[in-house]
């Protein structure tokens, strides 16, 4: 493969606010409750009823544009884009995406940058599409690194270590892989310290098999566009979260042979060890994939044709996304939590945009509010989706105000701490 010598920073990002849709609202209910059901029945932490766009619906249920605390997913994602070095900005999405994007930056500026809008193909958002629609405005070179990622992380406003970080240079992937022992180390011994429920289906044993990490898939990704297989990586990504992303990339392989033999010596490694020292740490553990660093950055590498590493984070805004109404509750508890600990600071006190945030709320929304169905009476929509999908409790009154249980949950509370911290850190770091 080469010595590579890329960029050293990133300084483009394509960021999507685009998933798919199912063909009928009866149809994305059905798998939205069959997995929540599942999840309830096995005993997992992490239940997920999922926010699952139809084809038929009178108003398209885009996750992005769901608003926490009065302002839409979308700008706390654009929010940390703004605070970071990025240069150049691709954003795609729908045309009420774009309304909204308008309308932001009309309040809070754009900060130096340039931005694209690309609208969504609604008839195939694939990532394959979505990547190539986003590369379309920006001039990549050989060895330049784009940042991709979905625009459901609303609080990831920490990027400067994802786009400065030293493994850019030697590698064309990085994956940010959300590791449960980095980032809630005391999750075992206080259980409430684990403010964000997820389920790990992963392992990774690292530092040669002595440490061991349950691992969720990551959500943000470092890529040369030009150095990639597109195919491959939507093989990859599609089978991401169901365990079967190896053979996905087994058979991939089938059709290049050369790689195939260089893979095959991996996997008998990987087939002879990983499960046998994963036991001695773990005797009786249930997972769907693991594997060895080393094992894993070669096996990918070859599979890819480039190089390609991983990276272990400390940081729960990685994975903190916004895929079910449970993600949503989480982020609307923490900003309710928010104006009730700090009356004068509010949202700015756990997310450093947060007065520009709360600024477009008052300059912004009013307009928005009457010009996009969604949020003429957004606390009823939501309450009407909460309870076709058999929630416990509605998030507000008659009234939108928010009065769900979980507003003073231990975990809200950890998390208000955690950002707090987070948010004073990085801000101290943008003045230096």
């Amino acid at each position: 493969m080469g010595t590579l010598r890329n960029k050293a920073a990133i300084d483009k990002c394509i960021i999507s606010f685009s998933h798919d849709r199912h063909p009928s609202r009866s149809e994305a209910d059905r798998v939205a409750l069959a997995k929540a059901r599942r999840e309830i029945a096995s005993g997992k932490k992490g239940i997920s009823h999922l926010i699952l766009r139809a084809a038929d619906d009178e108003i398209d249920r885009l996750k992005f544009l769901f608003l926490i605390d009065g302002i839409p997913l979308m700008c706390y994602s654009l929010g940390n884009l703004l605070l970071s070095s990025l240069s150049e900005i691709v954003v795609v999405g729908s045309l009420e995406v774009k309304r909204v994007l308008d309308a932001f930056i009309d309040v809070v500026g754009a900060r130096g940058k340039t931005i694209h809008f690309i609208e969504e193909d609604a008839k195939s958002p694939s990532l394959l599409n979505t990547l190539e629609r986003g590369r379309g405005p920006l001039s990549l070179e050989k060895n330049e690194l784009v940042l991709f990622q979905p625009g459901d992380l609303p609080f990831l406003y920490d990027l400067e270590k994802v786009l400065k970080d030293d493994k850019i240079k030697n590698h064309n992937l990085i994956l940010w892989l959300n590791s449960r022992q980095a980032m809630f180390p005391r999750f075992e011994e206080d259980p409430d310290s684990e403010f964000v429920q997820r389920n790990y289906h992963y392992r990774a044993l690292y530092k040669d098999g002595r440490e061991l990490h349950d691992i969720k898939e990551p959500n943000v990704y470092p890529l040369n566009l030009q150095a990639l297989d597109p195919g491959i990586m939507e093989s990859l990504h599609l089978k991401r979260k169901d365990g079967r992303i190896m053979m996905a990339g087994i058979r991939k392989a089938l059709g290049a042979p050369f790689r195939l033999l260089r893979l095959l010596p991996i996997m008998v490694c990987h087939l002879r060890h990983f499960k046998a020292d994963l036991k001695r740490l773990r005797p009786d553990d249930r997972y769907q994939f693991g594997a060895h660093d080393t094992t894993f950055h070669k096996g990918v590498s070859i599979l890819l044709g480039t190089a390609i590493t991983t990276r272990v984070h400390d940081d729960p805004a990685f994975v903190s996304d916004v895929d079910a109404l449970e993600d949503w509750e989480d982020f609307e508890a923490l900003a309710n939590h928010a104006r009730r600990a700090d009356k004068e600071r509010s949202l700015a006190a756990i997310h450093p945009f947060g007065r520009e945030l709360i600024r477009f709320r008052e300059e912004g929304m009013p307009a928005l509010k009457k010009e996009l169905p969604l949020y003429r009476d957004f606390p009823a929509y939501l309450n009407g989706i909460f309870r076709s999908l058999e929630m416990e409790h509605v998030p507000f009154d008659s009234a939108g105000r928010y009065i769900s249980p979980e507003s003073e949950s231990p975990q809200v509370i950890r998390a208000y701490r955690w950002y707090e911290e987070k948010c004073r850190k990085v801000g101290g770091a943008a003045l230096s």
